[in-house]
């Protein structure tokens, strides 16, 4: 049994390291030769568009409402078993089960409750959130079908035969009805998302009864099929029976014994359908698809009652050999570490070591040194303490924080939480509500190694951050600060308060409100994880802030507008655009560090940011009111094969305006007259596994505040993706 330990690392591994990557396909090319096509019109193009034109009458999503429960199960076998491992020839290496109930009411809400999972080797219902997503659920509800995560063009989609080569291959008799066997492929020269396979099309109502597809990428992870198979149900629409995917992992270099290739069946049953029934709105939470195993009885018992077939003898002797094997190495132990893992921290027990507070860097402290501890979900569920502190060699100086999270509401993610900081803060910068993630791979995380104006702040802060529904986020907070610039500056307004040395002491209380609205954005939620996928439609934020004089000494009376609105477009063939609108307004005159500083990014060579100018240089210019516009359009994939450079166009645009000029002791320019720089990157030029992408570009500034030296006005930039994401 040792020899199959390295077999379960690997295999749990390449699982759950597909979350965030993808497949390879190396099937070969199907002979079209002998085929007829008509001179003028090909039948098989005819026949797709109205199967496209009927496909929403032939769909159960012009129904009122409909919920069903699907039975999944995921096996995983070897193609070629050594005679060491001679017992597994026809056992599962292995072996995961799950029951779902899916409730949809028009006109989009979608919920889906994971009430059982069972995984060999580990109890994680992450693991079949993962599996759920190999294949897509419904044929007839979009253009585009997700397979391992990835968008791929639909062949029943408007216009198909502008991308896609269809023919009739067969046709087959179903009483009296005949249906049209047609084989897809991408056009010639194809570089977007497709796939090839065989799709039926009925002769009476145009209506697929049966698809199949595989990807026709050549540098993903692993080669995939996928097959569904459709009934008419008794108000005519179809629905699916049966899912399958067919999936080849790649093979296994064992120590000792020959290389194991390994491959894996998914079949997704659809059982209980019911169409056009009463559903109560209280039935659809915040979340698309949420957890919610009750017990492990329970789980055992749904399983039971939803399986096509009892388990085989050798299947239940997988469950046991790798249970008791996952016990040993402390799998699920090492699986609970994932959530602390993705926030940059490692688990010790049920506390987190916040990995970026260790060491870190900025232009104004210097190499900075310390340490983050924080409570996790081991420690409690619902409640989150934590704080660090940190030293800078360059200014000497230390800084430290603590935080508490308190889960009120979980179904509406109610949260009350409190902060408390002494620490420097970027001078001039704006923060809006928002889920947008800043991850290593962004130069937005990088800025502050270029920054060179902070403040030394106090700050106390409580907000209260909820989901009213699926599409909302809301919070309202309070914060008061007591600040001191690190740089010589004085406001002219408020001349005592400027300091001996140079800097200037101010201190702030503010009331702030913001929400944000992404309709249609897919929300997963586990115990110990929440994932989510951008919506088709644009997102939005705003936020209001009242500063208010006199609380605690406060020195301001103000109000501030802050906006921003992203959105995502993707396209057939010319890969996708990206939009972020940002805004802001502010009603009076206020010190440096409350208005608006530009989000620079400028290094010779330095981070590619997306919503950053990169070729403009950190506090270069001051706003009470603003407009940035960034643009960016990401070609796709240019070339078949593994190298297969991006190219992305990148425009961006900035007018800001200062009403009062009421700052000495610092330079900074203003931009009523537009700024502008264009850029081109070239993504993915070094692939390592499809995990990481190294690629490079330039930008360029123009226009009135074009710098006097030609060289000065380029940035040269470095851009980290993972490319599947793309």
């Amino acid at each position: 049994m040792r020899a199959l330990h390295p077999i379960l690392f690997s295999f749990l591994l390449l699982s759950f390291s597909y979350l965030a990557i993808g497949q390879i396909d190396t099937t070969k090319k199907y002979d079209l030769d002998g085929v007829e096509i008509f001179p003028e019109v090909n039948p098989a193009d005819l026949l797709m568009e109205e199967a496209y034109r009927h496909r929403e009458e032939n769909g159960a999503y012009h129904s009122s409402t409909f919920q069903y429960s699907i039975y999944q199960k995921m096996s995983v076998f070897m193609n070629e078993t050594p005679e060491k491992l001679a017992e597994w020839r026809t056992r599962p290496l292995f072996l995961s089960e799950s029951v779902s109930e899916v409730y949809f009411k028009q006109p989009d809400h979608h919920y889906e409750k994971l009430v059982a999972s069972r995984t060999s080797g580990v109890n994680n219902p992450i693991f079949n959130l993962a599996f759920s997503r190999f294949q897509f659920h419904n044929l007839y509800r979009s253009d585009y079908l997700e397979i391992l995560q990835v968008n791929y063009l639909s062949p029943l989609s408007k216009n198909a035969s502008r991308h896609y080569d269809f023919a009739i291959v067969d046709t087959l008799s179903d009483g009296t009805d005949s249906i049209f066997v047609i084989f897809f492929q991408p056009r010639d020269n194809a570089v977007f998302k497709s796939l090839k396979g065989t799709i039926f099309v009925t002769s009476d109502n145009y209506a697929v009864p049966f698809f199949e597809a595989k990807p026709t990428d050549s540098e993903i992870l692993f080669p995939i099929n996928v097959r569904q198979i459709y009934s008419r149900r008794d108000n005519g629409c179809w629905f699916p029976d049966t899912l399958v995917a067919n999936f080849d992992f790649p093979q296994l270099n064992l120590k000792g014994l020959d290389s194991i290739s390994l491959t894996g069946t998914s079949v997704i049953t659809v059982k209980d359908l019911q169409i056009d029934i009463p559903l109560k709105n209280s039935t659809f939470g915040i979340f698309d698809i949420e957890e919610q195993i009750k017990s492990e009885k329970s789980e055992r018992e749904l399983l039971a009652v939803y399986r096509n077939d009892s388990l085989t003898l050798q299947e239940l002797r997988t469950y046991e050999i790798l249970d008791s094997i996952g016990r040993k190495l402390k799998l699920n132990k090492r699986i609970n570490w994932l959530p602390s893992l993705m926030k940059g921290c490692i688990p010790l027990g049920p506390i987190d070591l916040d990995l970026f507070s260790i060491v870190n860097y900025t232009y104004y402290e210097g190499w900075r040194f310390g340490l983050g501890l924080y409570t996790n979900k081991r420690m409690s569920k619902r409640i989150a303490l934590g704080g660090y502190f940190a030293y800078g060699l360059k200014d000497k100086d230390w800084k430290w924080g603590a935080k508490a999270d308190f889960e009120l509401f979980p179904r509406r993610s109610l949260f009350l939480k409190l902060r408390f900081i002494d620490d420097i803060e970027e001078s001039g910068c704006t923060q809006l509500v928002s889920r947008d993630g800043i991850g290593v791979l962004s130069g937005e995380y990088y800025r502050h190694w270029i920054i060179t104006k902070f403040d030394k702040s106090r700050i106390l802060q409580a907000k209260l951050q909820m989901r009213p529904d699926r599409n909302f986020t809301v919070s309202v907070s309070a914060a008061y600060s007591q600040n001191r610039t690190l740089f010589n500056y004085s406001y002219l307004p408020l001349p005592e308060k400027s300091l001996d040395d140079g800097s200037f002491r101010y201190a702030n209380f503010y009331l702030r409100a913001g929400v944000r609205f992404s309709f249609n954005e897919t929300t997963m939620k586990t115990t110990d994880f929440t994932l989510y996928t951008l919506s088709k439609y644009p997102s939005v934020q705003l936020q209001y802030e009242c500063g208010i004089k006199g609380v605690f000494g406060s020195d301001f009376n103000y109000h501030k507008i802050n906006a921003r609105v992203y959105h995502l477009q993707r396209y057939k063939r010319l890969g996708y655009t990206e939009i972020a609108a940002n805004g802001g307004w502010l009603d009076r005159s206020l010190p440096y560090s409350l208005q608006y500083v530009a989000p620079a990014g400028y290094q010779q060579l330095g981070f590619y940011g997306k919503e950053q100018f990169a070729a403009m240089r950190p506090n270069e210019f001051l706003s009470d009111s603003y407009v940035f516009l960034f643009l960016r359009h990401n070609f796709g994939k240019m070339l078949k094969g593994r190298f297969s450079p991006m190219i992305v166009l990148c425009q961006n645009i900035g007018f800001g305006w200062l009403r009062y000029n009421d700052h000495d002791g610092i330079n900074f320019n203003t931009m009523e007259k537009g700024y502008f720089e264009s850029g081109l990157m070239i993504d993915n030029l070094l692939s390592i596994k499809d995990i990481l992408a190294i690629g490079v570009g330039f930008f360029y500034r123009y226009g009135p505040y074009a710098l006097p030296k030609q060289l000065d006005n380029f940035a040269f930039k470095v851009s980290m993706t993972i490319p599947m994401a793309e």
